[in-house]
């Protein structure tokens, strides 16, 4: 919820977190020289890492306004540098100024006005691409400091989260070529491993893990659903190796993670934007206890989590110094880069994922209120750093009967079928209307290559949406008190490549959400 603001900010103030802001980058430059800046997370100090961050996020408005031609342009078109205010927290109230999107900001200007000098260097830069997964690819561009940073910090992530004390061999099997989570994390773990970029080619994994064998401790690291189909891939003796898993790109369930673990020794996540950086954010072990138990608990569930969108959120840790989350009134992050290293800066940059940041004191004080003891002891041993919390994209659901039903819940439910995980490849929800006009949903699933439909497929889908409906209570009401007996959802199972997944994948990340008129009939 958005602090009410209670005065404006005196010189004072001013004076006070410049001198603090010029402390912390002069530290934090030197903590990246020596490749030691895990001390700037030291317990301890995590009101003041919170504190600090607001006040950098301000600093990077007004660097963004001085320096980048397109920002100017678009903070004066929109009534010029407001007055800010602080909040109760003693923070800058950045709500004084307008979100930016790609739609009104980045689509409207130049690459080279969006960037620092409204000009790219002549040396020094890279340019990535999202993945196109809402339309026509977007490029990106990323200065020498802004990747030595980011490759910092990768490296610093991954050091926490994989197994101590055997040599690491990394297998890079996100996209290749201009993408950006694959580009970036081959040139940002090179040098802290062996490593050895594949793309999301399970052949070419498969032979390097025999050719190398088991001496090593291996990190796959791509999308869950190229995890799960190797996961899946019966040419690996998974009990002979030392395997773990790093996913992006988009969330997981539970019970996928699960199912992945029966393979790989631990399933980690990272949460990140092409539009803004790769590995913003990162799973822990306190996250993912807390997911868990937010699964298992509905009190804290209640406490803790949104529960109106009927989704269970992925939840990570990240570094208040680097990023400032908002949620805005449609309940979308906000994002601003608070760094004064990036080439484009992004201020307020609305990415359109659901989600909220928590600073740990609040977290603390919902699991005290609760008794909750085995989460507060997870924490005492955690990182300090606030959690940020995902619900998915803000446009990627569709309505029944004004249920909101969203590819992240589904998938926590068709993971969760002990009978149907094994075989399952992938999904797409289906809204349409049929011939007479009904608005109608769907659930469709993929087989894997080779399966053969189950003889109880229909009482797989009965399952399906039973467990949907205990987790979204609007979906309960729609399917069970709104929805005509000719009109209840429906769940379609497909060999591999047939029906809606004819041709395979044509986009880079996997479609869940299909509403073409192509689809209508099935």
């Amino acid at each position: 919820m958005r602090e009410v603001t209670t005065r404006e900010i005196s010189v004072s103030n001013r004076l006070l977190a410049s001198f603090a802001i010029w402390v912390a980058d002069t530290m934090a430059q030197l903590l990246l020289w020596l490749d030691i800046y895990e001390l700037a997370f030291s317990r301890g100090f995590h009101r003041f890492r919170w504190w600090l961050g607001g006040w950098r996020a301000w600093r990077a408005f007004h660097r963004a306004y001085a320096t980048v031609p397109a920002y100017r342009r678009f903070i004066d078109a929109a009534g010029g540098v407001p007055r800010f205010r602080l909040t109760q927290e003693g923070l800058p109230d950045m709500t004084c100024l307008p979100e930016i999107d790609k739609e009104s900001y980045v689509k409207k200007f130049p690459i080279a006005e969006r960037a620092v000098g409204g000009v790219l260097p002549s040396a020094g830069v890279t340019v990535d691409e999202s993945s196109g997964s809402s339309g026509q690819p977007t490029s990106w561009v990323r200065g020498r400091d802004e990747r030595r940073v980011t490759s910092q910090m990768m490296r610093m992530t991954y050091r926490r989260s994989v197994q101590a004390g055997r040599q690491v061999f990394i297998l890079n099997a996100f996209a290749l070529g201009a993408w950006a989570t694959g580009m970036n994390v081959s040139a940002s773990l090179t040098d802290s491993s062996i490593l050895k970029s594949t793309g999301p080619n399970a052949d070419k994994i498969v032979s390097t893990i025999r050719e190398f064998g088991p001496s090593y401790h291996y990190v796959i690291m791509g999308y869950p659903p190229f995890l799960k189909s190797l996961a899946d891939d019966p040419r690996i003796d998974w009990p002979h190796y030392s395997v773990d898993a790093g996913y992006g790109g988009e969330g997981i369930s539970e019970s996928l993670r699960s199912y992945l673990q029966t393979r790989f020794k631990r399933v980690i996540g990272s949460y990140g934007a092409s539009d803004l950086e790769v590995n913003m954010a990162i799973e822990t072990d306190l996250a993912i206890a807390l997911r868990r138990a937010v699964l298992a608990d509905p009190v804290l569930r209640a406490a803790i989590i949104r529960t109106d969108y009927g989704v269970t959120p992925m939840i990570f840790q990240f570094n208040p110094l680097a990023y400032l989350f908002e949620t805005n009134d449609k309940g979308e992050l906000v994002v601003t880069m608070s760094r004064p290293i990036h080439l484009a800066p992004k201020i307020r940059y609305n990415i359109h994922d659901r989600g909220h940041a928590m600073p740990l004191d609040m977290l603390r004080s919902k699991l005290k209120a609760l008794g909750r003891e085995d989460l507060l002891k997870e924490m005492n041993s955690a990182a300090e750093l606030p959690l940020l919390f995902i619900y998915g994209r803000s446009d990627m659901s569709i309505e029944y009967y004004g249920a909101k039903v969203t590819p992240d819940s589904v998938r926590e439910v068709l993971y969760g079928l002990e009978d149907l995980a094994p075989i399952l490849n992938t999904f797409r929800l289906l809204s349409f209307e049929d011939e007479r006009h009904n608005k109608r949903m769907e659930i469709v699933a993929e087989l894997t290559l080779g399966a053969t439909l189950p003889a109880n497929a229909g009482e797989i889908g009965g399952r399906a949406f039973a467990k949907l409906a205990q987790m979204n209570g609007d979906f309960y009401n729609a399917m069970n008190r709104t929805a005509t007996p000719d009109n209840m959802p429906r769940f379609t199972l497909y060999p591999f490549e047939t029906g809606p997944f004819a041709g395979g994948q044509r986009k880079l990340k996997n479609e869940y959400v299909a509403s073409t008129t192509k689809y209508d009939r099935l």
